[in-house]
């Protein structure tokens, strides 16, 4: 079944595209979330009028999705979490983690294009992709440092001897 994709998706293409779909894909998901409409002649007639309009307004969405890349290219989050003293992190840095360190440094990107498919867990750097038009991804680090140690905190809470007086 050939559709008209009226915004892009992810792995199919970009808006005014026609693209081929099986029809349960087209009639199930595409359709009832308005991000395609069934290929007819009119339908078709009407996209190709609007096309221009439309090809100026997804090349100024894709400069400034360019410029945002650029501008996230070598970003470093720095995150701290306790470690045990076998440096195993207790708490995670996930997307919504990511999504708020970003919005703090001024960066405006939606949090679903944060592609993270788990927490992370570890320490050190790890590399996540932010996914902004189909030809436009940027990769930022993410660096998680260890801030104590579970034994040290425990340390530190022991109560100093209390001395007896009588």
């Amino acid at each position: 079944m050939k559709v008209i994709l009226k915004q892009n998706v992810k792995n199919l293409g970009m808006v005014g595209t026609v693209v081929d779909v099986k029809p349960g894909y087209a009639r199930n998901f595409l359709v009832p979330h308005r991000l395609a409409e069934i290929a007819t002649e009119g339908a078709i007639k009407n996209w190709q009028l609007g096309a221009q309009r439309r090809q100026k307004r997804i090349e100024a969405e894709l400069a400034e999705a360019r410029a945002i890349a650029e501008k996230l290219t070598g970003v470093v989050l720095p995150f701290t979490k306790t470690v045990n003293s076998d440096g195993v992190v207790f708490g995670s840095v996930n997307k919504a983690d990511i999504f708020k360190a970003l919005t703090a440094l001024g960066h405006k990107i939606a949090k679903d294009a944060i592609e993270l498919n788990m927490p992370i867990k570890a320490l050190g750097e790890t590399e996540v992709g932010i996914y902004l038009k189909p030809t436009v991804t940027a990769t930022i680090k993410v660096q998680i440092n260890p801030l104590t140690t579970v034994e040290e905190k425990i340390a530190d809470a022991k109560p100093a001897e209390a001395t007896e007086t009588k």
